[in-house]
C-alpha cells in the first residue's frame, strides 16, 4: 500500500480511475478492530483528529447496514467498523475510536454494498489494496476548530473609511504560476502563489481571490464502462445531424475545478511534493504570507444544487476557522444566501455573490432588535453588468452611455459592489480587444462551448497582427478598459494575467486546457511590462484621490458652496453633456472638496471619448490663478504625465479618437491663451469619415437609415467617404473606423 502524498496526485483524473472501486470486494480479509470503539454523539458530519485518536461522523440514510472502513496504510490491514443504532442520532452516525495513529490510517464509508469516499473528508489518500488502487479518505493533526488567533482584530474594517480601498486579483493556483520561471521555484503550487506576494503587493493589490483549491468528486453523470450513443446525446452538445460534438472517448479535464468537490480536502496537486504536513500546512503557509504582506485571500466556492445550506455554511465556517481565509465568491446554487449573509460568525469576512437581498437580510433579525440591526458592509454584489457595460461602451456602441454612467458612477451604499472587464469565464483582456469571435475548437466540443456574444472587438484584424496601427489602437483600448474600471465608483477585479497582456489565444472558455493556453504567460515582451507599468499608475491615482473611493453617493449640487457641485457632466460645450442614443463622448468634473478638506477648490475632469474622431469637451471655467494641467493620456504609450503641462486652451480639452484625458487642477501664472472654437460645419453639410487604407468587409446585413440594405460581403473599398446619415451601418462589433 502507498499514500497519495507521495507523489503529486492529478485529482482530475480520479473520476474514471476510482470508479471501479465503489464496490466493496467480497475475498476481502477483514480484522477486527485493534481499538476502542465508542459513540461519539457528533452533532455535525465531519472529522476530528484528537491526541488519543480520532472522532468520525457522517450522514447516512435509509435502512442498509453502514459503518466504516479502516485502511492500515504499512501492512493493508482492513478494519470494518459498523454503525449501529447506538452511534446514531436520526441520520448522523459518529464514532470515536482510540487509541490510533492518524497518519498510518485512512478510511472509506459504506452503505449496502457500495463504499465510499467521505464528502467531508479532509484530505485524500490513494492506496494499493486486493490489486487495485482505491482512493480514500486522509486524516491529518488537528485538536480543535477553535478561531485563528487574531481573527476578532481583523485586519479589515468595514466601519474604517481610512483604508476604503481593496483591488482583487483572481487566479488559479496552478495556471498563475506554471509558468513563473524566475518568480518561483515551486511552480503550479501554493508555495508558488505565496512567492509572488511581493510581485503582487508591488502591483497594489490588496486581495487575491483563488480559483477553487479543494479536490474535485467523480462525475456523477458518468456511468462505468462505456457510454451508449443516449448517454451521451443526453450528457453532451450534439451536431445538427444528431452526432456528439466531443470526442467521447476522452474525459474532458476540469482544470477550473468548478463542479462538487470534496469541499473540506485541498487539492493535492496543488502542494509541493515531501512539503511537511501536506497540502494543509503549505496552504496555512501561504495564507500566512500574503497576510504578512497585507493581502487577503478569498476563495472561490462552487457549489451544484445538490449542497444543503447546511453542508454550504458548515464549509464557508471552516475555511475561516481553518485556515483564517478572508472571505469567498459564493458561485452555482447557494442553498440559502440570506442565512449565510447573516450568520453572525461571518460578520467581518467578505462574502461575494451574484444577486444579495439586501433589504431582506438586514431585516432577517427584526424579531430581536435588541441584538442590533444586522449589517451588510461585508458583503458585495459581483456580477456581470458592468463586464458588458463598460465592453459595449470602449468599443463604441451605441445605446449605451447612460446606463455605463450609471454604473460608473454608482456610490454602493451599506454594502460592497465589484467591477471587472474580463472574468475567468471569457476573453483575457488582450483577446477582448483582438478577436470578434471565440476560438474554442481546442475544447473540443464543436465550437458551443463558452460565450458567444463577449461583447469584443478585435480592432481591424482578427487574431495575431503585426500591423503596428491595429496593435496601437489595442493597446489604446487596453489602458482605456483600466482606466474606466479602476476609476469607477466599485471595487475592482482584475483577471490574472492582464497587467502581463496574456492571451488564451481566443479561447473563451479554457475550462479543460491545463496547458500553455490556460496558463499564464509572462514573457510579453514590452507591451506586457509598459501595462503591467499602467496598472500600478492607475491604483496608485485612484488610491491618491479619495473621490474615486467614495463612501456616500454623489448629490450633484453645491451643497458646500465651494463654487462646484460634486459631480457634473460637460459635452461639446461646459455643462451640456450629451447622452443621447449615439452619444460616445462624455466629460465628467469631480471636485475633490467634498472628499477631502483643503483651503483651495480641486477639481478632476475625465475626458473620455470612445469615438472613432477626435473630439473636444468644454472645461469648467475656473477661478483666477488657476489652470487645468494634464495629468493622464490614454492615446499615449507612457500616458501618465510627470512634468506639469498646462492645458493652451483652458475653454476646450481635444482628446484623440478613442482615448481617455484625465486633467486636475493646479495654480499657475501661465498666460492663457484665447482661441476661438472650432467653427461649425456649414448647415446641411454633412461631417465626413475616412475609412483605415485597409478594406472593411460588412459580414452581417446592416440597414442605413434610409432604407438601402447592405448585404454580406459587400465591401467598402479604401478611402471610401460616407456621411453621418451612412453611420446606421457601424459594424455590431463597434468598430466604425476598422473591421
Amino acid at each position: 500500500m502507498k499514500k497519495a502524498g507521495s507523489k503529486h496526485m492529478e485529482s482530475e483524473s480520479m473520476d474514471s480511475k476510482y470508479r471501479v472501486s465503489n464496490t466493496i470486494a467480497a475475498d476481502i480479509a477483514v480484522s477486527e478492530p485493534p481499538f476502542n470503539v465508542e459513540p461519539a454523539y457528533a452533532q455535525d458530519p465531519g472529522v476530528t483528529v484528537t491526541e488519543h485518536g480520532v472522532i468520525i461522523s457522517a450522514v447516512l440514510r435509509g435502512q442498509d447496514p453502514c459503518g466504516l472502513i479502516l485502511y492500515h496504510i504499512p501492512d493493508g490491514t482492513i478494519v470494518r467498523v459498523p454503525f449501529t443504532d447506538n452511534y446514531r442520532f436520526g441520520n448522523l452516525h459518529s464514532v470515536k475510536i482510540s487509541p490510533l495513529d492518524s497518519s498510518l490510517w485512512c478510511y472509506r464509508l459504506y452503505r449496502g454494498e457500495i463504499s465510499f469516499v467521505d464528502p467531508c473528508c479532509r484530505s485524500l489518500t490513494e492506496i494499493e489494496t486486493a490489486g487495485e488502487t482505491i482512493l480514500t479518505g486522509g486524516f491529518f493533526y488537528r485538536s480543535d476548530d477553535k478561531l485563528p488567533p487574531g481573527r476578532a482584530a481583523c485586519r479589515w474594517d468595514g466601519k474604517d473609511p481610512s483604508n476604503p480601498f481593496t483591488f482583487i486579483y483572481t487566479l488559479h493556483v496552478k495556471g498563475f504560476t506554471q509558468l513563473a520561471d524566475g518568480l518561483t521555484s515551486k511552480p503550479g503550487t501554493f508555495s508558488a502563489v505565496a512567492e509572488m506576494s511581493p510581485y503582487l503587493k508591488d502591483l497594489g493589490v490588496t486581495a487575491v481571490e483563488l480559483m477553487p483549491v479543494y479536490e474535485l468528486q467523480p462525475d456523477s453523470r458518468i456511468k462505468d464502462g462505456p457510454r451508449t450513443m443516449e448517454d451521451a446525446l443526453a450528457l453532451y452538445p450534439v451536431s445538427r445531424n444528431g452526432f456528439p460534438l466531443r470526442d467521447l472517448t476522452k474525459e474532458k479535464e476540469n482544470y477550473w475545478g468548478y463542479g462538487r468537490g470534496y469541499y473540506f480536502a485541498l487539492k493535492g496537486s496543488l502542494s509541493t511534493p515531501g512539503y511537511e504536513g501536506g497540502p494543509q500546512k503549505e496552504f496555512t503557509d501561504m495564507v500566512q504570507k500574503f497576510h504578512a504582506s497585507g493581502i487577503d485571500v478569498y476563495l472561490q466556492l462552487f457549489f451544484p444544487d445538490s449542497v444543503s445550506y447546511q453542508t454550504q455554511a458548515e464549509i464557508v465556517r471552516f475555511y475561516v476557522t481553518h485556515y483564517d481565509v478572508d472571505g469567498f465568491r459564493l458561485m452555482g446554487s447557494v442553498a440559502d444566501i440570506r442565512a449565510i449573509s447573516s450568520d453572525p460568525l461571518l460578520a467581518d469576512i467578505r462574502l461575494f455573490h451574484t444577486d444579495f437581498p439586501f433589504a431582506q437580510i438586514v431585516g432577517t433579525d427584526a424579531e430581536n432588535p435588541e441584538s442590533g440591526e444586522i449589517q451588510t458592509g461585508h458583503l458585495f454584489s459581483c456580477s456581470n453588468r458592468f463586464s458588458n457595460l463598460i465592453r459595449r461602451f470602449v468599443k463604441s456602441d451605441d445605446n449605451v452611455m447612460r446606463e455605463f454612467l450609471y454604473d460608473f458612477l454608482k456610490v454602493p451604499q451599506g454594502h460592497g459592489n465589484v467591477h471587472y472587464v474580463c472574468g475567468t469565464d471569457g476573453f483575457t483582456l488582450r483577446d477582448l480587444v483582438s478577436y470578434n469571435e471565440k476560438h474554442n475548437e481546442d475544447n473540443g466540443e464543436g465550437g458551443t462551448d463558452g460565450f458567444s456574444e463577449n461583447f469584443s472587438w478585435n480592432c481591424g484584424e482578427e487574431g495575431d497582427s503585426d500591423d503596428e496601427e491595429v496593435l496601437r489602437l489595442r493597446r489604446n483600448q487596453i489602458r482605456n478598459f483600466l482606466t474606466l474600471l479602476f476609476l469607477s465608483q466599485s471595487t475592482p477585479m482584475l483577471r490574472s494575467g492582464d497587467e502581463n497582456y496574456n492571451t488564451q489565444y481566443g479561447n473563451n472558455n479554457p475550462y479543460c486546457q491545463d496547458n500553455e493556453t490556460g496558463w499564464t504567460k509572462w514573457d510579453n515582451g514590452e507591451e506586457g511590462a509598459r501595462i503591467r507599468e499602467f496598472v500600478k499608475a492607475i491604483v496608485e491615482f485612484k488610491k491618491a484621490h479619495p473621490v474615486f473611493t467614495k463612501t456616500a453617493p454623489f448629490k450633484n449640487t453645491d451643497y458646500l458652496g465651494c463654487g462646484y457641485p460634486d459631480l457634473s457632466l460637460h459635452g461639446n460645450d461646459a455643462w451640456k453633456p450629451d447622452l443621447g442614443e449615439t452619444s460616445h463622448s462624455i466629460g465628467i468634473c469631480l471636485c475633490e472638496n467634498y472628499d477631502a478638506s483643503s483651503g483651495i477648490t480641486d477639481l478632476i475632469y475625465l475626458a473620455i471619448n470612445m469615438h472613432w474622431e477626435t473630439l473636444e469637451l468644454g472645461l469648467p471655467k475656473l477661478s483666477p490663478g488657476r489652470r487645468w494641467n494634464l495629468l493622464v493620456d490614454t492615446a499615449l504609450e507612457d500616458s501618465f504625465i510627470s512634468a506639469e503641462c498646462i492645458m493652451d486652451d483652458q475653454r476646450m480639452v481635444e482628446v484623440a479618437p478613442r482615448s481617455i484625458r484625465i486633467l486636475n487642477t493646479v495654480t499657475s501664472s501661465k498666460p492663457i491663451r484665447r482661441r476661438k472654437k472650432k467653427e461649425k460645419a456649414a448647415a446641411g453639410k454633412e461631417s465626413e469619415m475616412v475609412f483605415p487604407k485597409k478594406e472593411a468587409v460588412i459580414k452581417e446585413e446592416a440597414v442605413i437609415e434610409e432604407g438601402t440594405v447592405i448585404t454580406e460581403e459587400t465591401v467598402i473599398n479604401e478611402e471610401t467617404v460616407i456621411t453621418e446619415e451612412t453611420t446606421a451601418f457601424k459594424e455590431r462589433n463597434g468598430a466604425n473606423e476598422k473591421e
